[in-house]
């Protein structure tokens, strides 16, 4: 089942508007206790954009639906294979050979019939301003790095909220670019607006190296590395090709040259590096439910503004069972 490029094929619709309906303030009764009216009211208007609907992204998918919002919108033209099967939440064997988009759909639909699902048979490349911009919040995973930046710029540039997740085997991340962000917190001596500023990604994998510390996660330092390697080659390294590991490792002396970034350990960086490469397909059921359950509060709390958000890094690590916030 195949959707035209600009016209969204709906399984299912809501009666909202502005406000709560009647049955709606039953239906999301719990969730209005927990973060008001106003809050359910906000998540109700907004509607999300999910890119790249992997086994993490079901886990993010089923929390933000599950809180009740207008709409969700699914682009990823993925067959699905065996290897999906692992810790994704909406395909089971059945689903082996079709698009994992559509597959989704009537698992998604059954969390929660008011949110209105459509699907996009849409490329990367084709997305623009105009398309974007419909958007409350735009949610992503992709193991191409130029991808992620190319749509954060867009996002950015039309004040659209963005966040890029993936999993790495036992590692997770995620990392937000929100522009310039308000949000009140309510008081006992009254409401108080606060903004947090943002960078964009593109900006945050310039981060100078030297200004980090030893708690700084080892990710971050290979991410910096494969976006120099796919914003020069536009294409993921080959974790397999002497060449592209070489050039991976000259990446991150020359970081550590250019940075002068003192007593820096190359080799741990680049076995790190390799490590992620080598991982960037492997997903475990409980890191995907531990970083999507972060992502899904965190989407909560951007859509309603009523609370501090995470800015603008976050890195889980399964084997230590931390979890870390950095701001690059």
């Amino acid at each position: 089942m195949t959707n035209h490029e600009n016209t969204p094929m709906t399984t299912t619709t809501n009666e909202g508007g502005k406000g709560l309906t009647e049955y709606e303030a039953k239906i999301y009764d719990r969730s209005i206790r927990l973060w008001g009216i106003d809050a359910q009211a906000k998540l109700r208007q907004s509607k999300v954009l999910f890119i790249g609907i992997n086994g993490l992204m079901s886990e993010i998918i089923k929390n933000v639906v599950l809180a009740g919002v207008d709409s969700i919108t699914l682009v990823d033209s993925h067959i699905i294979t065996t290897a999906d099967l692992s810790a994704h939440l909406f395909i089971t064997e059945d689903s082996v050979g079709k698009v994992i988009s559509t597959e989704s759909v009537f698992a998604i639909s059954e969390l929660n019939p008011l949110v209105t699902i459509d699907v996009y048979d849409k490329e990367i490349e084709t997305m623009d301003d105009q398309f974007i911009k419909n958007y409350t919040i735009v949610v992503m995973s992709d193991k191409n790095l130029n991808n992620i930046s190319k749509i954060n710029s867009l996002c950015r540039k039309n004040n659209v909220s963005f966040i890029f997740s993936h999993s790495f085997g036992l590692k997770g991340l995620f990392f937000s670019d929100l522009n310039e962000f308000k949000y009140f917190l309510k008081l006992p001596e009254g409401t108080q607006e606060h903004t947090s500023i943002f960078k964009s990604f593109k900006e945050s994998m310039g981060y100078d190296w030297s200004k980090t510390n030893n708690r700084t996660p080892l990710p971050f330092f290979a991410l910096s590395t494969l976006f120099q390697f796919e914003e020069k080659h536009n294409r993921v390294p080959d974790n397999i090709s002497d060449s592209d590991l070489a050039e991976l490792k000259s990446i991150i002396n020359s970081s550590i040259e250019k940075f002068n970034f003192k007593n820096a350990d190359s080799n741990k960086y680049f076995d790190e590096t390799k490590d992620l490469l080598n991982k960037i397909n492997v997903e475990i059921s409980p890191v995907c439910a531990i970083v999507g359950g972060i992502v899904g509060a965190e989407i909560i709390k951007i859509i309603t503004q009523n609370m501090q958000v995470l800015n603008n890094f976050f890195f889980y690590d399964g084997i230590k069972g931390t979890g870390l916030v950095e701001q690059f």
